[in-house]
């Protein structure tokens, strides 16, 4: 049965979605001078996206990466876990808060760790939803989203105001160093809880330039080419973006709807992929903008 969305009040089956997109799939495969954007234009109306008649919010984010071990030891005391086993009697522990997940005796017998990751690391990778991660044996992998306990995020931020000198995520290691106990408390304090699966990675894709992390519904993100959109726009949908970021400005920038966040709701909402690079995580914590964004929907 064809799925049906509803977009600004008008019924979009799936199948309209897909025809032109592969229509366009086959014309770009082969041809280094296809007019992506214009053959798009072509099939699709463009629609603008503005909440409340203000420009949307339009923030960033990247893969972390991280160093891990194989066993507990000093700082790496914390696991990053599978999904809980589904034919379990305790599957329902799933929807339990984080706190419930910082004890062995309570995940042991339903999941199992990945790697160990300092805890300011593991928050990172379960915001972000991925990390690529090198152990001390020198392997190297990456830890994708797997499932959730259901919970919304809240942000330790909450709970640090005043204690540390800067509330980005990335920098929270920095006050753990200072202040311990009141950043391991505000993180344990968000009940929203990730759990993972590892991806080995194939040995020539090893570089600065390896292919990008899973997003929603298996697809692979791209840097600057995928967005996080609210799950109101279905997978796949080509947007337009246009914004300043502190490193360059992108008008009418071509995009595509790869996933979603648990903190990105709302319509025009915006997350820009910006890939796993060695600077990108501050480029992702500064890009914080009001732009412009177009949802293309398929011509009836």
């Amino acid at each position: 049965m064809d799925s049906k969305f509803l977009i600004h009040g008008e019924t979009i089956t799936l199948n309209e979605i897909l025809f032109p997109l592969r229509d366009i799939q086959k014309q770009i495969q082969g041809n280094k001078n296809f007019d992506l954007l214009g053959e798009i234009r072509k099939q699709f109306k463009e629609v603008e996206l503005k909440p409340n008649s203000e420009p949307p919010l339009i923030t960033g984010y990247y893969e972390v990466r991280v160093q891990g071990r194989t066993k507990p030891s000093g700082k790496y005391l914390y696991p990053a876990l599978v999904s809980p086993k589904e034919n379990s009697k305790e599957t329902h522990s799933k929807s339990y808060p984080r706190e419930y997940w910082k004890e062995e005796s309570h995940w042991k017998t339903v999941s199992h760790p990945i790697v160990y990751l300092t805890l300011t690391d593991l928050h990172l990778a379960q915001l972000e939803g991925s990390a690529l991660v090198q152990t001390e044996t020198k392997e190297i992998f990456r830890i994708n989203y797997a499932s959730d306990n259901g919970f919304d995020y809240l942000s330790p931020a909450v709970h640090l105001t005043g204690v540390c000198p800067t509330l980005k995520p990335y920098e929270l290691k920095f006050c753990m160093e200072t202040n311990p106990k009141e950043v391991s408390e505000a993180i344990w304090k968000n009940p929203r809880y990730i759990f993972f699966e590892k991806e080995i990675l194939p040995k020539k894709q090893l570089s600065d330039q390896m292919i990008g992390p899973l997003g929603s519904g298996g697809i692979r993100l791209v840097p600057e080419r995928s967005v996080a959109m609210d799950k109101q726009i279905p997978l796949g949908f080509p947007v337009l973006v246009s914004f300043k970021s502190i490193q360059q400005t992108y008008n009418d920038h071509l995009v595509f709807v790869h996933d979603r966040g648990n903190a990105i709701q709302g319509e025009g909402r915006v997350d820009f992929y910006l890939g796993n690079e060695s600077g990108v995580d501050k480029l992702a914590n500064q890009l914080l903008s009001k732009g412009k964004v177009i949802l293309f929907v398929p011509k009836k």
